[in-house]
């Protein structure tokens, strides 16, 4: 299934080192699984924490997020649109930084999304079978952008 999947890049409306995922490792209806490798050449990448801060996991969900409405418009013929990152509830990781090296899978999952836009994802990030952290992330996507 992977090899049907697109590039991070055709998905979403960012471009270079804003786009923080690697792939997409799963699709569903309703969520979406990527994967993002933190490297040294990360643009949050922290020398003096030999990783990535783990609150760039809010980024790394957003843009998860992104991915499963990219994938929507793709399969209805329209382009990525801007969506917004509004809030999240308990975001509270169990590690100071994503070690480098690591390899995290960003779980999204929609639990709902109204006609106005406005939607909430059920969020987690998992490294070696450990989950990191959790959230519910809110999200406001702009009009043409969503599923109705």
């Amino acid at each position: 299934m992977e090899g049907s999947l697109p590039a991070v890049a055709e998905l979403l409306p960012l471009s270079g080192s804003a786009i923080l995922v690697d792939k997409i490792l799963a699709e569903t209806a309703e969520g979406v699984i990527a994967a993002a490798r933190m490297l040294r050449a990360h643009p949050f990448f922290s020398a003096e924490q030999s990783g990535v801060p783990s609150w760039v996991g809010i980024e790394l969900m957003a843009q998860t997020i992104g991915l499963h409405a990219g994938l929507e418009a793709r399969r209805e013929n329209r382009s990525p649109q801007v969506g917004y990152l509004l809030g999240t509830r308990r975001y509270a990781p169990v590690v100071p930084c994503f070690p480098e090296g690591s390899l995290l899978e960003i779980h999204a999952q929609r639990l709902y999304l109204d006609a106005s836009g406005l939607g909430a994802y059920e969020c987690s990030i998992v490294s070696a079978g450990e989950v990191l952290v959790k959230a519910i992330v809110t999200v406001f996507q702009t009009e043409g952008g969503v599923s109705r």
